[in-house]
């Protein structure tokens, strides 16, 4: 496997939380317990991966409607 055939897409925290309309304080709070990978790129450079992301705000199933029965 080449490194052209395998690609982590890796985003800033300032990106995701504006992506998943979330603060960034959230997601580092979530790196910090260990909810959600990250990597350092750089000295100060935090990443995800947008995987982790989708996996964490994955969107809730439809609620079925209340039936009420008489």
């Amino acid at each position: 496997m080449t490194s052209s055939t395998v690609k982590a897409e890796y985003i800033s925290l300032q990106d995701a939380a504006v992506l998943y309309a979330v603060s960034v304080d959230l997601l580092r709070h979530r790196i910090a317990t260990g909810e959600l990978p990250a990597v350092h790129a750089g000295r100060r450079l935090i990443r995800v991966r947008v995987d982790d992301l989708r996996r964490m705000f994955r969107p809730l199933p439809a609620a079925r409607k209340y039936r009420r029965t008489a």
